[in-house]
């Protein structure tokens, strides 16, 4: 098994996890960093769960992983988009990534989306970048700000 065979695996155990009270929820813990917004923590426990935690910034902010990504020359454009990659999204355009989360699928490029997992986002209607669980989601590409391939 690939290492991003190995990383969608543990990620995908996970769907279904809901955190509690005041985004309570055991990947803060892990973290050292609890009752915070968790998408970019959940990335890092999947990455550190896989053994990979070295080829990722260990961070709470998606902005920070991203600026590393970019100075590391770790991101690719969105039409290069590879099951594994890292996504930030921009949900409410607002000119800054606002999620992370990582690629399950190709694009389907007939309609524009692509399928993803990601933690502290909702299942359904509810905010994308500060729900309350780890879900499997189908995202239109026009969210993606930035493509993270780290070096695995």
């Amino acid at each position: 098994m690939s290492v991003i065979d190995s990383l969608i695996s543990i990620a995908r155990k996970e769907i279904g996890y809901k955190e509690g009270v005041n985004n309570d929820n055991k990947y803060g813990v892990w973290f050292g960093m609890n009752h915070v917004s968790w998408c970019a923590i959940f990335i890092c426990w999947v990455f550190a769960q896989g053994g990979a935690g070295s080829k990722l910034l260990k961070s709470a902010s998606v902005l920070e992983i991203e600026a590393w990504a970019i100075k590391n020359k770790l991101t690719v454009p969105v039409s290069q988009i590879q099951v594994g990659d890292l996504l930030c999204h921009d949900f409410t355009n607002s000119g800054h990534s606002e999620h992370i989360d990582m690629a399950t699928s190709a694009v389907d490029f007939k309609t524009h989306t692509l399928t993803t997992i990601g933690g502290n986002t909702s299942s359904g209607i509810g905010s994308q970048s500060n729900g309350d669980g780890v879900y499997e989601k189908h995202r239109p590409i026009a969210s993606i700000r930035t493509v993270i391939r780290p070096k695995l």
